[in-house]
């Protein structure tokens, strides 16, 4: 009797061991899985702002295609002007010659 005593014993105090163990591992999985939401949570905020951000950039790249076009249609009209200019320099420098000459 005493044997089947200290047998039931022993198993009782595995069984405590065991319960002890599952019950830590419920928590870590509850802590895990609640604390993975929070994780969620943040990282889709943080993808909605990047959205926005890249939305933003985007557009700004845009703009900056635009004004670059811009500056380069300025800067043909310059080049076309500034060789006309030379034209008629190089023209009024002949005139001028031409007169001296005479």
């Amino acid at each position: 009797m005493t044997d089947c005593l200290h047998h039931y014993i022993r198993e009782l105090h595995l069984l405590r061991k065991s319960m002890e163990a599952v019950k830590q591992q419920s928590r870590v999985f509850y802590d895990a899985k609640s604390g993975g939401t929070e994780k969620v949570k943040t990282m889709e905020e943080e993808i909605t702002s990047l959205k926005v951000k890249v939305k933003k950039l985007q557009s700004e790249c845009e703009t900056k295609k635009k004004e670059l076009k811009a500056a380069e249609a300025n800067t043909v009209a310059l080049r076309k002007k500034t060789e006309g200019f030379l034209l008629e320099y190089d023209s009024l420098l002949e005139d001028n010659q031409n007169l001296r000459n005479q």
